[in-house]
């Protein structure tokens, strides 16, 4: 009292107002001994009427859909280490106990008793047996009816233990805490250390399932028919025992397996209906809103469960599917969450602590749910709208969806009106074809005799692109083509021109990496079968020279013709030339048929008469003519000889030094051999589809774009040639004279 007193005194003193307490240790409510109130505005114990809800199909029919469907899941750990790196802990000790939690049931048992006493009470209890070292090496399901949270009159402890009476002499047992597992729905607010029961908020609609299906079993079990009045006419009093006598008669013979007999009265009787017709009888609302209230409670629809209101509401609304999706993600997920929630705060700590900036967190793997998977032709069809809208390549497409693939399907499919340019691209290139034009290099891109000159263009300048100008038409008319020509009669396009032309050659460039390397994995067993040929036949002649081959230095090729002739004659090059020509003229109809279709989704046309698909695969056919192999192969075999012979070789050393450099070539191996050939023949292949499919779809001229890596690594000649408007003709001349790794490319324009 005196501490009042003074808490007062000094309140009134300093003018501060009411008097505030300071919490420095939590002081819990009380807890509550009314456990089973009356529901509002009814004096009937509904929860003494309904009892456990055991005895109910409305509370047991959700309540074990979903003891059914959380299995489906795997509870699951995963560590999240320092950096981010995540690690899946599948053989982790507390997920090993769950699996199998003692010697009397599984991991199925277990969650199965957890969920019934979580949704009919709001609380489970699992009871952890410790060894004498403490570690867990039991889990027991408790029910909920043998044990509950206990807490200090004062309030100083939220949880004192828990007492638990399992029944068996041993009177109640006072329960360590830690020693608990104690799973609450949410909190009860009339007793803060227990759950709410879902079931609590639908007692009365329980109770009125519960009334309804007595009723019907009562009359079922007590007439074959509604209950009837026997009575006779005439003012006739029967004796009692003729009563009872006929009301036996009437039991045995009309009611059970003789239900709808014929009868016959000895006397003059009066039979009347005394009950209800089955329309009468029909009780279906009352347990259609039991069933939906029920459901609800548990966020499951009602048709998962079967129930009859659940399917009259999926005649007109969602689907089956849709609705099993719904009660994962509504009803069981939210349950399971709470689960492992619990399970990290009161059961993982006993398994040991994790290191530093690390994180250990439970959840449920859903990956093998059926009800979740996603429909397999939904899943084709997101698929292909992926591919579609080029957010993943080919290859993925094929592979995620069950077909067949490999190295040469990685490529996007964009078409170039909705591909994303990086912001503030198209102004760097404009800009960099602008500086190239304006340096003073008589080997930049000519001009248009009527594009006027710039204003800071001096006389000297102009000297210098007029002396270009004749020097690309003196070279036209000679024949001889640089790799940088533009032709004279070139027109510069406008800018919005070159930004969409760009935007094709951004797609057709998506194309090059996959058609590229499926080329290259072509020609590298081609090349290394070259030179396997050439060790066989070197093998063959040096052998037939005997020691000499071994000691023999090889200067010049005239000093051993003879000997690279046999060698050439025995690997018959026709053969080989003949392969190649077979793989170029395949790789060249592969890069045809890719390009009209990027050509095709951008606007530009599908046609691709046979004649022309010919014509570009007869270009396959005449760049492999150029390789000349019988030169190559004999300048690698004359090589390897005169570097063999200075060292001494004998004749295995010399045959594989001509294996290596035959199948090499110029190159220091086979598969450099086949990576620079593919990257140049593929481009090429390129704009010659491009430019032939552009002539038969009615296109007249072509937009340039070349210098595409940028200053430093492109020549600034090229770079100036980007953006100009050429003709078929010239557009083909300047594409069989593009040097290797060059970046030239043609996009079809529509004449203005």
């Amino acid at each position: 009292m005196s501490g009042f007193l003074t808490k007062a005194r000094a309140a009134l003193m300093s003018g501060l107002g009411p008097i505030l307490d300071r919490v420095t240790t939590m002081r819990h409510a009380a807890q509550s001994l009314m456990f089973n109130g009356l529901l509002k505005a009814t004096r009937i114990n509904y929860r003494k009427e309904v009892g456990d809800g055991l005895d109910s199909s409305v509370v047991t029919a959700p309540i074990m859909f979903i003891q059914r469907a959380l299995p489906e899941a795997r509870l699951s750990l995963r560590l999240t280490r320092r950096g981010g790196e995540v690690e899946e802990l599948d053989d982790h000790d507390m997920l090993k106990l769950i699996r199998s939690p003692n010697e009397a049931y599984g991991d199925i048992a277990l969650w199965s008793g957890t969920i019934l006493s979580l949704l009919l009470d709001g609380n489970a209890y699992w009871i952890k047996v410790r060894n004498l070292a403490d570690k867990v090496v039991e889990l027991w399901w408790v029910p909920h009816t043998l044990i509950e949270p206990k807490a200090p009159i004062a309030g100083e402890d939220f949880i004192s233990h828990y007492e638990y009476t399992p029944g068996t002499g041993m009177g109640r047992m006072a329960l360590d805490p830690r020693d608990v597992v104690h799973f609450r729905h949410g909190i009860n607010p009339r007793d803060i250390r227990r759950g709410l029961a879902p079931i609590d908020g639908v007692l009365r609609e329980i109770y009125t399932d519960l009334e309804s299906s007595n009723f019907i079993a009562a009359l079922l079990r007590n007439s074959g028919v509604p209950g009837v009045i026997i009575s006779p006419k005439g003012g006739a009093m029967p004796n009692p025992d003729d009563v009872k006598a006929t009301e036996r008669w009437f039991d045995q013979k009309f009611t059970g397996d003789g239900r709808g007999q014929v009868a016959v009265m000895g006397s003059s009787t009066e039979v009347s209906a005394f009950g209800f017709n089955p329309e009468q009888m029909n009780l279906s609302h009352g347990s259609d809103r039991a069933e939906e209230r029920m459901c609800a409670c548990l966020g499951i629809p009602a048709a998962v469960v079967g129930f009859g209101a659940g399917l009259q509401s999926t005649k007109v609304g969602a689907t089956m599917e849709e609705m099993r999706k719904l009660a994962w993600h509504n009803g069981v997920l939210p349950i399971g969450r709470m689960l492992a929630d619990e399970l990290q705060r009161s059961l993982l700590p006993d398994f040991g602590p994790v290191g530093p900036r690390q994180r250990q967190e439970l959840y449920w793997n859903t990956d093998d749910v059926l009800a979740l998977q996603e429909d397999e032709n939904k899943q084709i069809d997101r698929k292909l709208k992926e591919l579609q809208a080029g957010a993943i390549t080919l290859y993925d497409y094929l592979t995620e969806t069950g077909r067949e693939a490999d190295d040469s399907h990685r490529y996007y499919m964009r078409s170039f009106n909705v591909i994303v340019e990086p912001e503030g691209q198209a102004l760097r290139n404009a800009a960099m074809r602008t500086e190239a034009l304006r340096t003073p290099d008589p080997a930049l891109a000519l001009p248009s005799p009527d594009q006027p000159a710039p204003d800071e263009a001096d006389p000297e300048s102009e000297d210098e692109n007029a002396e270009a100008l004749k020097a690309a038409r003196a070279a036209i008319e000679t024949k001889h083509i640089d790799d940088d020509y533009l032709p004279a009669d070139a027109e510069l396009a406008p800018e919005a021109e070159v930004e969409a032309g760009g935007r094709i050659i951004d797609a057709l460039a998506g194309l090059e990496e996959g058609l590229r390397t499926a080329f290259e994995r072509a020609l590298i067993p081609l090349f290394e079968g070259f030179g396997a040929e050439a060790r066989a036949a070197a093998q063959i002649v040096l052998t037939n020279r005997g020691e000499k081959a071994a000691k023999l230095p090889f200067a010049t090729k005239a000093s051993d013709e003879e000997l690279i002739e046999a060698i050439i004659r025995l690997m018959v090059l026709d053969d080989q030339a003949a392969q190649l020509s077979a793989r170029y003229r395949a790789h060249y109809r592969q890069v045809a048929e890719r390009t009209v279709e990027v050509l095709g989704e951008s606007g530009f046309g599908t046609m691709l008469p046979d004649p022309v698909m010919q014509a570009i695969i007869a270009e396959g056919g005449t760049r492999s003519g150029l390789i000349d192999l019988d030169k190559q192969t004999r300048d690698a075999i004359f090589a390897a000889l005169a570097e063999g012979g200075e060292l001494g070789e004998g004749v295995d050393a010399l045959a594989a030094r001509i294996e290596g450099q035959v199948g090499s070539g110029r190159y220091s191996k086979p598969s450099i051999r086949a990576k620079l050939i593919a990257r140049t023949e593929t481009k090429h292949a390129q704009n010659v589809a491009t430019v032939k499919a552009g002539v038969a779809n009615g296109f007249t001229q072509f937009l340039v774009f070349d210098g595409r890596l940028g200053p430093g690594r492109s020549e600034p000649s090229h770079i100036a040639r980007n953006g100009w408007i050429v003709s078929p003709e010239d557009a083909m001349t300047m594409a069989v004279n593009m040097r290797p790794n060059c970046t030239l490319s043609f996009a079809p324009r529509r004449a203005r």
